[in-house]
């Protein structure tokens, strides 16, 4: 399991662009430099959005727990979830405080 510091700061990577086409219930992360591209959920586009120039873990995790109205401990275990994924793809990075 990926541990997180409630300091670590995430930033959408720079060649990232999100598209989101609710209407569809389809939502993509691109990578315009490599042409990489990600299909994700409604949720998973939320969490890389509101990560967009930079969030600490713990703000993160605040908002994702009030906006979905979910306890911590489960909002924990489903944001590791998107964050894990998005850090091995290279759709966000660790940024310094």
């Amino acid at each position: 399991m990926l541990a997180l510091n409630a300091e670590i700061r995430f930033q959408l990577g720079e060649d990232i662009l999100l598209q989101a086409l609710p209407e569809l219930d389809h939502y993509y992360a691109f990578n315009v430099k490599s042409g990489d591209n990600f299909k994700l959920n409604h949720t998973a586009h939320w969490v890389l959005e509101t990560i967009g120039g930079g969030v600490k873990y713990v703000d993160l995790l605040q908002t994702f727990s009030q906006n979905f109205e979910i306890e911590i401990e489960i909002s924990k275990q489903d944001l590791i979830e998107v964050i894990k994924y998005a850090l091995e793809n290279k759709i966000i990075r660790e940024v310094e405080p």
